[in-house]
């Protein structure tokens, strides 16, 4: 036992300690490095059989009943319809279902797929759907409407990135388009103007870093920003840390300093624009009428009166370069900014990214940017068990090739990291736990056959998220009661075989969005303008703020998230840090979130509201019939006999005004956890 562990532990120093320029190839590493499962191809496995056939309704619980019968436990019995409808309604678009739409799926006589089919299939077609799944990618690929650290310049356009996220998924565009259009939108052809101008959008991805714009050294600049862009990349479609491989080879998995070099070779010829006068869009009428191979000459060569705040001579070559003031064209301050801080709207302005100059990356030896290398040809990656890359031009970055590469249903990390990014917000956890790692150090998966069937099913679906949503949302696993019982939680106790659904605590967007809604405060409308103000600099019009806050009437996914300025009731319900790539939120239970629903001016108002709202429905003619209503908006239930009593008799006992109790009364049931948990 010690000679082994002593031989693994040369080995790991050894491949660690390779930081040269022609440091280990592929093909020195282990073998169980090459192996390893997620880089095997994705295969179609046969469906196991099972005893009880009747229990499935869908092939995808025949996985998950072969596991529970193995173990020797039973699934859970079904749900009621109303703690199922809450929990597909807040899963599906981040809000609480009416008490209309309660009473009717309640009172539906058809069958209970049937019913519950129509309910899916409406909630899916929701406009809402869009605003909640798009948050859950938001959180994966660090959205921001500010830089971050100690110029926290803000981006005045991510927002439009934020709503092609939010419109693509409303549509159900396939997942390998969505993929490709982020990574090389400039780069696709597109027979509409509108179409034009959201490809183009979609590279907002790329543009959304965190980065030090006081760093004076370009080429420091330029490496940290790419860096930034290969982590989202890798991380978001591929479940891969190959930015652990900027400095030396990675320390766990097949992943060389070469290849990661070879990678950065394609954002390193690539112009990032974060949505100033240098923008995408200078013409879009231009970029129609003209081919769309070569966006950098067409941006060049534009015959318009911006055209030279385009060009990419006057791009900046240094975070300093993009700190300077709104009235030098820089790439960040961009835009006229008024007396009060505020920019206008410019309605040819986003992030994104375009071809630049076309050249390969030295590698840097430990990471330097003053100490380069051999350079690898960029797009010449070498990981054992991934596919080649397409070839890539003379006159090519590679994007689009490497968008070819991550999109391709050949490749076996994209369908399953996505597959399983899906699963985990469904089910409270993905069927491999580490969502944003599937390298050596990740999780391996619990249901690996099921992992693989629905990858396939995926692809072979067109890549439709929605489809796989409903697929999920309709399973006979999904539909499960959480409620646990002594025997199945001895033999599985954190419920790792799916026994029974996991109960998830909602996020601070459906948690607000619900106290708004339940007030009749929510507006549904995308607010107008740019919600941010200043540039990052000092003084009360140089600081960067936001112009919308939590007590703003939209929806939470779009009030403005600045880097190092989330509001402390974002961080009480664990909102991600948004400089972070993170698949899976934490879930923490502290005496502040009680406070929040207690103390908040939010939930005083909102509680106030709800309570106004149902003292003046005249349809509601006394108490009894008022709180029933209030249980269906709070909790997405009917009170029981005893909370109904209770109700009645604390309303019976206020002396002032009718809307103190009931204000106070709605607080209540705010602040209990029922409230912010889905069953």
């Amino acid at each position: 036992m010690k000679r082994t562990l002593l031989t693994a532990a040369i080995a790991l120093l050894a491949l660690s300690a390779s930081t040269a320029p022609n440091a280990a190839s592929p093909e020195r590493l282990s073998a169980a490095e090459s192996l390893h499962w997620s880089f095997a191809s994705v295969r179609k496995p046969a469906v196991p059989a099972v005893k009880n056939a009747a229990w499935p309704k869908d092939g995808l619980d025949t996985f998950i009943l072969a596991k529970l019968e193995a173990a020797g436990v039973a699934p859970s019995p079904d749900a009621d319809r109303a703690t199922l409808l809450r929990r597909a309604t807040f899963d599906l678009t981040g809000l609480p279902p009416t008490p209309e739409e309660l009473a009717a799926f309640v009172r539906d006589a058809a069958s209970d797929d049937v019913a519950f089919a129509k309910v899916v299939d409406r909630l899916l077609a929701s406009p809402r759907f869009g605003e909640r799944w798009a948050r859950h990618w938001l959180d994966v690929v660090r959205y921001a409407d500010s830089v971050g650290r100690t110029w926290n310049s803000p981006f005045l356009y991510a927002w439009r990135y934020r709503d092609w996220v939010i419109d693509s998924l409303n549509a159900d565009k396939p997942f390998d388009v969505f993929a490709r259009e982020q990574i090389a939108g400039d780069l696709l052809p597109a027979p509409t103007v509108a179409e034009r101008r959201a490809r183009l959008t979609a590279t907002g991805l790329l543009a959304l870093g965190a980065l030090p714009l006081q760093e004076s050294l370009s080429e420091q600049f330029a490496l940290d920003r790419v860096d930034d862009q290969i982590d989202v990349t890798s991380r978001a479609f591929l479940g891969l840390t190959l930015a652990c491989a900027r400095c030396h080879n990675h320390k766990t998995d097949p992943v060389t300093q070469r290849d990661y070099y070879a990678l950065a070779g394609i954002f390193y010829s690539s112009d990032t624009l974060s949505g100033g006068q240098r923008s995408v869009y200078v013409d879009p009428e231009l970029h129609h009428r003209l081919p769309v191979e070569n966006v950098s000459a067409r941006v060049a060569t534009a015959p318009s009166s911006r055209q030279p705040s385009a060009a990419k001579s006057t791009l900046p070559t240094s975070g300093a370069d993009m700190m300077q003031s709104p009235k030098s064209n820089d790439s960040i301050s961009r835009g006229a900014m008024g007396a009060d801080g505020r920019y206008a709207v410019d309605p040819n302005l986003a992030m994104g990214v375009t071809e630049g100059e076309i050249r390969d990356c030295a590698i840097r030896i430990k990471g330097e940017a003053n100490q380069p290398g051999d350079t690898p040809k960029r797009g010449d990656l070498r990981i054992p068990g991934l596919p080649a890359l397409p070839p890539i031009g003379a006159q090519e970055s590679g994007r689009l090739a490497l968008a070819q590469w991550i999109a391709s249903p050949a490749h076996p990390l994209t369908a399953r990291v996505a597959v399983n990014r899906i699963w985990a917000h469904l089910f409270g956890r993905g069927l491999v736990a580490s969502v944003d790692d599937f390298g050596v150090t990740g999780e391996k998966p619990s249901h690996p056959e099921l992992l693989d069937h629905l990858a396939v099913r995926f692809t072979e679906g067109g890549w439709s998220v929605k489809k796989m949503v409903r697929a999920l949302v309709l399973s006979h696993t999904y539909r499960q009661s959480s409620a646990s019982d002594p025997g199945r939680a001895q033999r599985d106790g954190a419920n790792a075989l799916y026994g029974r659904m996991n109960p998830k605590r909602l996020e601070f967007e459906a948690i607000r969005d619900a106290m708004l809604l339940a007030g009749g405060q929510l507006d549904f409308a995308r607010p107008e303008g740019i919600p941010i103000a200043g540039n990052g600099g000092r003084g009360k019009t140089g600081r960067t703020r936001a112009t919308l806050d939590e007590h703003a009437p939209y929806r939470t996914v779009f009030l403005p998230v600045l880097r190092d300025l989330l509001p402390e009731v974002y961080k009480t319900f664990d909102f991600p840090e948004p400089t972070q790539i993170i698949g899976r939120r934490d879930v923490t239970t502290v005496p502040s979130q009680s406070l929040f629903f207690l103390n908040s001016r939010l939930a005083r108002d909102a509680a106030g509201a709800t309570a106004q709202r149902i003292l003046g429905d005249a349809a509601l003619r006394d108490d009894a019939a008022r709180l029933r209503h209030a249980y269906a908006v709070l909790l997405g239930r009917e009170p029981a006999r005893d909370e109904l009593a209770e109700a009645v008799a604390f309303l019976a006992e206020e002396k002032g005004p009718p809307s103190t109790g009931w204000s106070a009364l709605m607080q209540s049931l705010m602040v209990g956890t029922e409230f912010r948990y889905v069953w």
